[in-house]
C-alpha cells in the first residue's frame, strides 16, 4: 500500500501546490478512519491509562509519521515512487538493526549480527537492481 500512498500523497501535493497541505490531507483522512472505527468497535482502554502519565516518547509516532508523510511527498515527484521508497526501506533497515540491537522502547532486543548486516545488505542490493536503468 506505501506505492499507492506515495503516489497519491504525490498528486494531491501537485493538486495543492505544496507537501504540507497533501500531508495534512492525509493525516485528516486518516484520523477521521480511526476515529469511526473506534465509534464503531469501542476498544477497550488500559484501565491504568487514567491514572498514569504516558510517556513523551510514545509521541514519537506521530511525529515521525508526519516527518514520513511529508518527505515521502515531496520525494516522489522527484525520485519516482520506486527511487523514493528505496532510499526508505533501506533506511528503515539500518534503523531496525539498531533498534533492535539496543531494545530501544523495549522492544524485544536482537543482537546486529554479521547475517543480520548481510541481510539488509543483500536487500538493498535488491532494491538498487529493481531500481537500476540498464
Amino acid at each position: 500500500m506505501l506505492p499507492i500512498q506515495a503516489a497519491s500523497n504525490a498528486a494531491a501535493s501537485r493538486y495543492f501546490g505544496d507537501v504540507s497541505y497533501a500531508a495534512l490531507l492525509s493525516f485528516i483522512v486518516g484520523a477521521a478512519l480511526i476515529a469511526m472505527y473506534i465509534l464503531i468497535k469501542k476498544p477497550a482502554v488500559n484501565d491504568g491509562l487514567t491514572y498514569n502519565r504516558f510517556p513523551n516518547y510514545i509521541l514519537l509516532g506521530g511525529i515521525i509519521s508526519a516527518i514520513y508523510t511529508a518527505s515521502i511527498t515531496f520525494l516522489v515527484p522527484r525520485l519516482g515512487v520506486g527511487n523514493a521508497l528505496f532510499i526508505i526501506i533501506v533506511g528503515q533497515m539500518i534503523a531496525a538493526l539498531a533498534v533492535d540491537h539496543f531494545g530501544v522502547f523495549n522492544v524485544v532486543k536482537q543482537e546486529i549480527t554479521t547475517r543480520r548486516i548481510c541481510g539488509v545488505f543483500f536487500m538493498a542490493i535488491g532494491l538498487y537492481l529493481t531500481k537500476k536503468q540498464i
